[in-house]
């Protein structure tokens, strides 16, 4: 049997589930109704473990992308700015006022566009191993996925179990109600014994301890479902999944083959595999040679912050011109001799308006009138000789690491034929177990039914009574033990071949169709 428990109106609005009025005694307590699939659906979106293990599959598409734009150049631009106040400034082991060199503050900008390229072994095999990587990343979550839906559906099953232990707790207190207003009818009229109604009476505080235990066993299984779920909810919650009891007929061999062609983890060791392949040719193109290519374009800008210092430079440089004018006018006056040679006019070297104008607006540089640098071209080629051995042991452990994903992909295989063959025998155990059970708690019934009777007329002792009561109670506890083995049997064998077997038809909504008793 199974049917339905609490949750909280904040699961209506996670998962878009119905929400039911709650039962006379729940003082009008709303339940929320969860089934199995839809508690899956919250687990995925909301189980911390299983979050945490899908940002690899985010980082491994990103590898994928950076592997790809290891072919393309790599470009860096940037630029800046410097002021320097005036004053001496050192030139190694001299300074401006050694060497006679005015000082002023000046303004200094600068830029650079840098493309870089570069292409070895390592780019051509790390694409290559980069989707090796993301496939094994894929499979890994279609793992963790797998394994998330097996984890909720036995914790539900679980919270199932214990909801149904409480029912069956609360029919063995209803029994021992009765039995004890049946044994205390008997002994106020003579015809039973005073230690027969404090005996009922103890065995019916025994039947209320053990339906506070369920209570509090079935709270604790709610909680731990919660947690699978990765929510915090406080409400109450109604499961609404069944399961019938079927026969299994399916053949052992072809759950073999099933689970060796499509199990999740099996594919997640082959894909592991694969990019264990890829490695060791990643770390063989150690061996290849590197081409680099480079280009820079850069420019800069200075502007001296004293206009006044930019035309005393000019004037200092015209007054040498005309000096060495009339330098060269005097050597000339002693060498009349010469041909060819004239006497220039010194007057002309002057500082005018013009120029010193010029002068001012050459100097308006800052920040953005650059004067361009020479176009820098550079290309490298290298050849790897010898490196201390070291591609040589990285080689050696990536290989060492393919054989070990292909010994855990074979563990892996033998590994599933093993479980499957396993939970095939469990589940025939559990189904034939659990129709010897069903049979066992018709008799029960019916022996109860009789001795009660019997007991009520005065023809069966006090102890035929205890006798079937406590029958009664064990083959009800051992039938819903043999109800959800059958039914952990199932999801055991699922989690072995990797995929749902049960019918959709076997999976029940809660619609009144409960597991026969």
């Amino acid at each position: 049997m199974v049917r339905g428990t609490a949750v909280g109106a904040a699961l209506v609005l996670m998962a878009g589930v119905g929400t039911a009025s709650a039962p006379a005694g729940a003082s009008g307590q709303e339940r929320t109704s969860l089934s199995l699939e839809e508690a899956i659906r919250i687990a995925k979106d909301g189980n911390p473990a299983f979050l945490s293990a899908t940002n690899d599959l985010d980082r491994a598409k990103w590898q994928v992308r950076e592997s790809y734009g290891q072919f393309l150049p790599s470009v860096t631009a940037g630029g800046g700015a410097q002021y320097e106040y005036a004053g001496v400034q050192r030139f190694g082991i001299f300074s401006s006022a050694d060497i006679a060199a005015g000082t002023t503050d000046y303004l200094l900008s600068s830029y650079f566009l840098s493309v870089n390229w570069s292409i070895d072994g390592n780019t051509f095999f790390q694409a290559k191993s980069a989707r090796a990587n993301q496939g094994a990343a894929e499979a890994r979550n279609a793992a963790d996925e797998f394994a998330l839906e097996a984890t909720v559906t036995l914790q539900y099953l679980a919270a199932l179990r214990a909801r149904d232990a409480v029912e069956v707790a609360e029919r063995q207190v209803a029994r021992w109600e009765q039995n004890f207003a049946l044994i205390g009818a008997r002994v106020d009229a003579g015809a039973a014994l005073s230690t027969e109604g404090k005996q009922s009476e103890v065995d019916l505080g025994r039947a209320r301890v053990a339906l506070l235990r369920a209570e509090n066993l079935y709270r604790t299984e709610i909680a731990r479902l919660m947690e699978q779920l990765g929510t915090d909810l406080g409400a109450r919650l109604e499961l609404a999944s069944d399961f019938a009891v079927f026969e299994p007929g399916w053949d052992r061999r072809e759950l073999i083959e099933t689970a060796m062609s499509g199990h999740p983890g099996l594919r997640a060791a082959l894909a592991s595999e694969a990019s264990a392949s890829a490695q060791v040719n990643r770390a063989r193109a150690s061996y290849f040679p590197t081409v680099s290519a480079s280009a820079v374009w850069s420019g800069f800008t200075r502007q001296v912050g004293n206009p006044d210092y930019v035309v005393q430079q000019a004037q200092s440089s015209v007054d040498r011109q005309r000096l060495s004018c009339q330098f060269d006018n005097a050597l000339l006056a002693h060498l009349q001799d010469l041909p060819g040679l004239a006497v220039d006019d010194c007057s002309r070297y002057v500082l005018t308006e013009p120029m010193r104008q010029q002068v001012l607006a050459t100097n308006a540089t800052f920040p953005f009138d650059f004067t361009r640098q020479p176009l820098s071209l550079r290309l490298n080629v290298s050849f790897p000789i010898f490196e201390g051995f070291t591609k040589q042991r990285n080689i050696a452990r990536a290989q060492a690491d393919r054989r070990d994903a292909t010994y855990a992909r074979r563990a892996e295989e033998l590994r599933l034929r093993a479980t499957v063959t396993q939970s095939y025998d469990d589940l025939a155990t559990a189904y034939r177990a659990l129709r010897i059970q069903e049979r066992n708690l018709e008799v029960a019934s019916e022996q109860l039914e009789l001795a009660r009777r019997r007991y009520t007329l005065g023809a069966a002792p006090f102890l035929e009574l205890l006798d079937a009561e406590d029958s009664m109670a064990q083959s009800e506890r051992d039938h819903l033990a043999a109800v959800y083995d059958f039914h952990a049997a199932i999801w055991s064998l699922e989690a072995a071949v990797g995929r749902r077997l049960r019918p959709d038809a076997e999976l029940l909504e809660d619609d009144g169709v409960r597991n026969p008793r």
